[in-house]
């Protein structure tokens, strides 16, 4: 139980790190779904059951919602089509999915049972509490969901190239609003008269921002989300390997610390 708590507070760690290196939101909400294992590690004692299922969604839900962000350096999901029976049905057992593991969490004794499940302190005002936010939550869960679905059609005979003209980058919230503190890095460029807009990570920011003109390599999603795993100037990743080094170094150095912090947790504690 120590290595499974162990190898879980890494993950979250580097997760935590991805977050703050690409500003990609979606890299600290899937820590939720490590959260019932990383606490039920923490609080085991002898006599205690491991709820395996629990396990297993957590693990599978992280890796579902995980395929939607790796390898992409550029995105835009807002034109995709969204298929209301299919986004429903995802978003029904995406809840169920995570209701069950926070009150199984909370039933095995592996966080704080604030809704009193098998005790006379339940009642429905309490669950209500904790079903309102999770329904919030749970949207952005399901959205990461379609998305990776999305992307699992990706592959050559669904790729086009787009030389974008006159492309701009610049900051703004999230949603293309007004720029706050967790604001977001966009790319606008012209392609044949048609104006394209991307979502991009901090680092292609930092590299890329200078670029009038960009040939990129996009993959059209199964319904319509487009994305760019490739470079498309690779000549400028010079420009940032300070930048890199400097990530790298901070990366190992609060690595060991999380490390040694895991150690003493589960070890010596």
């Amino acid at each position: 139980m120590a290595w499974v708590g162990f190898i879980t507070l890494l993950t979250i760690y580097w997760c935590i790190f991805l977050f703050i290196q690409t500003t990609e939101g979606g890299w600290f909400l899937i820590c939720g779904w490590l959260l019932p294992i990383f606490f039920m590690a923490v609080n085991y004692q002898d006599g205690m059951q491991i709820n395996g299922l629990m396990v297993l969604l957590c693990v599978l839900e992280f890796f579902l919602c995980r395929a939607a962000m790796d390898e992409r350096i550029m995105w835009n999901i807002h034109e995709r089509k969204k298929k209301k029976f299919l986004f429903g049905f995802l978003y029904f057992w995406t809840f169920l999915f995570l209701f069950y593991s926070l009150s199984q969490a909370q039933i095995q004794g592996y966080i704080l049972n604030l809704q009193g499940w098998g005790s006379t302190r339940m009642n429905i005002l309490r669950i209500i509490m904790i079903i309102l936010p999770l329904l919030v939550l749970n949207y952005f869960y399901t959205n990461l969901i379609y998305t990776a679905i999305d992307r699992a059609f990706l592959g050559k005979d669904r790729k086009q190239e787009l030389i974008l003209l006159s492309c701009k980058f610049f900051e703004a919230g999230r949603n293309g609003g007004e720029k706050h503190v967790f604001g977001a890095y966009f790319l606008e460029g012209i392609h044949n008269g048609v104006t394209y807009h991307f979502r991009i990570t901090k680092r292609t920011w930092r590299m890329l921002k200078k670029e009038t003109t960009l040939r990129l390599q996009v993959e059209r999603g199964r319904f319509g989300g487009l994305y760019v795993r490739e470079n498309p100037c690779p000549e400028d990743e010079k420009k940032i390997r300070k930048r890199d080094r400097e990530d790298a170094k901070l990366a190992i150095l609060f690595c060991m610390l999380v490390s040694a912090f895991g150690v003493w947790l589960f070890w010596f504690r």
